[in-house]
């Protein structure tokens, strides 16, 4: 009897894999442009209350992405450090300095 048990049980998470992959396998059906406008709205709102949550309940981690968030703009234990890309150019200046143009033609 156990072993009709088994069988059953095999039975029922093979056909069970099989209809789930038939499932993810079908295509996703057609929706209007309104449609898909109302999910992404309603995706922003749930991903922004997700991290929101995460935040309070991890604490931690929240500090943490604000220190890579720091990293990435230069500052190291909030000091600005140099670095690739301090020497971007002001608007209406070439990259290049004059100083540095007549260097080169010279």
């Amino acid at each position: 009897m156990n072993d009709w048990i088994g069988l059953a049980v095999i039975i029922l998470i093979i056909l069970g894999g099989l209809c789930g992959a038939a499932y993810l396998g079908s295509p996703p059906e057609k929706i209007s442009q309104e449609e898909f406008d109302r999910r992404v709205e309603e995706g922003a709102s749930t991903k922004a209350a997700m991290f929101a949550l995460q935040q309070w309940l991890n604490p931690k981690g929240a500090n943490a992405i604000e220190v890579q968030q720091d990293l990435r703009h230069g500052y190291y234990n909030k000091k600005r450090l140099p670095g690739d890309g301090d020497d971007v150019a002001k608007p209406g200046q070439d990259k290049l300095s004059s100083s540095d143009t007549e260097e080169r033609d010279a």
